[in-house]
């Protein structure tokens, strides 16, 4: 699956995505927010090797997942549930990359 629809797709799973970015492994943006690329990239630098991230903030929360070829981060509503919005990432990944 494309990058662009898998985030397509996400957002219409997800309705609290706000935004959201696509990362290859390099870090290069593949699809999604221009705005949300680099402070995308800086999140998963600083988390290191977390698979996973969940940063609230108070007008929304940031939610990022990674594998080994892709990484997807979001922007969402503080509404949204974090094992639903990670588990809707995880899934995202698995369609980015289907031979895992």
């Amino acid at each position: 699956m494309s990058p662009e629809r898998a985030l397509d797709e996400l957002r219409t799973m997800s309705l609290e995505v706000r935004d959201g970015v696509v990362l290859g492994a390099d870090g290069r943006r593949l699809a999604g927010s221009r705005a949300l690329a680099a402070p995308a990239r800086e999140l998963f630098a600083q988390a290191q090797d977390a698979a996973e991230i969940e940063v609230a903030t108070g007008r929304g929360t940031v939610y990022a997942a990674r594998s080994g070829r892709r990484a997807v981060a979001v922007v969402a509503t503080r509404s949204a549930l974090s094992s639903v919005m990670l588990y809707d990432l995880r899934m995202t990944l698995r369609a980015l990359d289907p031979r895992r």
